[in-house]
This record gives C-alpha cells, structure tokens and sequence, in this order.
C-alpha cells in the first residue's frame, strides 16, 4: 500500500501534545503512552462528555465509490449504511443487539447470531476510545515498544479486549495518534474463518472538540476498502429508531 495512509501529522499539528522532554517516544510507560494518544484525539475529558457522532462520505469496495452513512451513539447504539456492487448494506448494533443487512447475501436484515462476526459488530460499535479508562472496562493494554510498518517508525500497543481478541496498535511517534491497526475480521465475501485486517487512519481534523480520522484505508485478505469522511457532526440528536432495522 502506498505512503497516503501513513500521513498522519499534516493535519493535526494544532492538537498534539508536546513532547516529554525528559523522555524519547521509545522511553514513555505505558501510561505515558496512552495519555499522549488520549490528549492527541482531544482528550478525555471531552471525549466522556461526548454524546454522539454522525459521519457522511465516501466509501470505496470492490473499485465502486458510493456515499455511506455512519452515526454513533455513547451507549454504543451504531449504525453503518453504505453500498456493495451496487446493493444496500447496513452493519448497526440497536437495543437489542447487532445486526446486519447484505442484499448480496440475504434480501432481509437478519440478526447477528453468536460467533465472531457477532463480537466483530460489537467491537465496531464502541463509542469511547478503547484506551480511554481501558482497565475499567476489562480491556487490557501492553506497550510493545518501538515498531516500524513500511518505513515508518511507530510505537506499537497491543490491546486485549474483554471477550479475548486481541489488536496490535501501531502508533506515530510524533503525534501519538494511530497510524494502524492490525486485527482479525470476518469478511463473508472471502471466508467463514476470521482473516487478519490491517487498517490505517490518516487525515486527522478536530470537530466539536474531538479529533478523528477523515480517512480509513482496510486491507484485508484479497481485498481492499476506505471510507473517506466529507462531513462530521458531533453530538447530534439521535432518536433510537435511528439505530433499528427496518420492518419486516
């Protein structure tokens, strides 16, 4: 994959938190390292006021571009709408749970039954930063140390979640913000076994007092996918039918 995910520092340069001067990125603790990354992404303190987040754009799969729809909530209520060769595709998580819709696979929306795609939904619908009071949300975190991921130096994490996956984070050195994450997916286009994904986050803009990516670029298995953000909109009102499938 070329160099444009991996620019991360252009659009951020306002946001970051200086540099420890008694410390190189590769000396932080643990604690160092998160609380640099926390403060990048516009602290935690605005982070737990947050309420909600809507999020309009682009989203690139199979060398198609359509326009994708994505609303979060701090319940963890979340709802992806986008468009796969040409058909309606939803991925969202209500009050009763995650759920899906792939007018490729099935013409209806169907819940997501027990399993790993299951836990993947649940994962995608975290509102809060994982590292954001991660131990009291059973999400245990390990500093890696000084990594590199195609040239680039990174200051990696690995990241335990509650249920027993787990994440690799890789880290820019400089602005504290992601530069990628490795993970296992399911993809149903590909395979009913979980493939690793590797995804990478540049263009970061502050709205509403929180700093977000504007550009996410999947490499998984065979295939590739981004999701380019043209608009974002932090704590709008989002009623809970907002997050329901539709009526069968």
């Amino acid at each position: 994959m070329s160099g444009r995910a991996l620019l991360t520092a252009m659009a951020v340069a306002c946001v970051l938190t200086p540099p420890l001067a008694d410390a190189s990125p590769v000396e932080l603790t643990l604690d160092q390292v998160v609380s640099r990354y926390l403060e990048a992404r516009g602290g935690a303190a605005r982070w737990r006021e947050a309420r909600s987040l809507s999020l309009t754009g682009t989203y690139a799969a199979f060398s198609q571009r359509s326009p994708f729809t994505l609303i979060r909530r701090r319940d963890d209520r979340y709802r992806l709408d986008y468009t796969q060769l040409g058909e309606p595709a939803t991925r969202a998580r209500d009050v009763e749970g995650p759920w899906m819709l792939n007018a490729l696979l099935e013409p209806k929306a169907v819940r997501a039954g027990d399993g790993p795609y299951k836990a993947q939904l649940l994962r995608e619908s975290i509102f809060l930063p994982l590292l954001l009071d991660a131990a009291d949300r059973g999400v245990v975190v390990k500093l890696l140390g000084a990594g590199e991921l195609e040239g680039q130096p990174t200051l990696d994490l690995e990241v335990a979640l509650p249920d027993g996956s787990k994440e690799t984070w890789h880290l820019d050195p400089e602005t504290s913000l992601e530069v990628a994450v490795d993970s296992q997916i399911i993809d149903h286009t590909q395979s009913t076994n979980p493939i690793a994904q590797r995804a990478f986050f540049s263009d970061f803009r502050q709205v509403g007092g929180l700093v977000l990516p504007f550009q996410v670029d999947y490499e998984f298995g065979a295939r590739l996918e981004a999701m380019t953000v043209e608009n974002a909109d932090v704590d709008p009102e989002l009623a809970d039918a907002r997050f329901s499938p539709p009526p069968q």
